[in-house]
């Protein structure tokens, strides 16, 4: 429907609209109007809709979230690894006044202080994750100390990662030793089993955990 402007004439000379004539017209152009702003809203929700389907089909894509847990506990009760003791795991309480996180997208955090190990099954086949595992160690003499991954545990087909070794050449107190390492989750055992750190040494030894940081990639 075209306009239908309301004719108001010559001021004061009558020649006018009608009062009924210029709200007939007055009711039409509105409802016009309406129609037009119900049927653009209408285009609006489907093409919003439209908009969310075809981002779902969107690939080639990678983002990133990442978490930092800090202990607490092993400063006033480190762990103490008996000489070439093959089952000394390291706990985080991840409560500690470093702990933090980037994760805008509100994703589930892989470490949990419960089990004290990693949780990866809210992850996907193809996804990779990066760690920065940060300890200080006290040993009485010289000694060589290894750090582990063990993963995909509880599967049929567990496995441990070597990633990190150091020397020390001498006893020390509180040495730091740090290690940044990424893994794959190559395979439905590594998603779905349990991951953990181990600590390994022909020598005893007692270690504080500071926290490990740890960078999540999602494809």
């Amino acid at each position: 429907m075209s306009q239908q402007p309301i004719i108001i004439g010559v001021a004061d000379a009558k020649t006018g609209d009608s009062l009924f004539s210029a709200f007939t017209k007055i009711n039409a152009n509105t409802t016009e109007v309406y129609a037009d702003i119900a049927a653009a809203e209408a285009a609006i929700v489907a093409n919003a809709a439209a908009i969310v389907a075809n981002t779902s089909l969107i690939t080639g894509f990678t983002k990133t979230y990442w978490f930092d847990a800090s202990d607490t506990a092993t400063s006033a009760t480190p762990i103490t690894h008996t000489a070439a003791a093959t089952n000394t795991y390291l706990t985080n309480n991840a409560i500690g006044p470093n702990s933090n996180s980037y994760n805008p997208d509100g994703n589930s955090a892989l470490w949990n202080p419960a089990t004290n190990k990693f949780d990866f099954t809210s992850l996907k086949v193809g996804d990779t994750v990066q760690f920065r595992i940060d300890i200080n160690l006290s040993n009485a003499a010289a000694q060589e100390v290894d750090l582990f991954m063990s993963l995909a545990e509880g599967t049929a087909a567990p496995y441990e990662l070597s990633i990190n070794h150091t020397y020390y050449k001498t006893a020390s107190t509180l040495a730091n030793d740090t290690a940044i390492f990424d893994i794959y989750i190559g395979d439905d055992n590594t998603r779905t089993g349990g991951a953990r750190f181990r600590f390994g040494s022909t020598a005893a030894a007692t270690i504080v955990v500071n926290g490990w940081f740890y960078k999540v990639t999602v494809v």
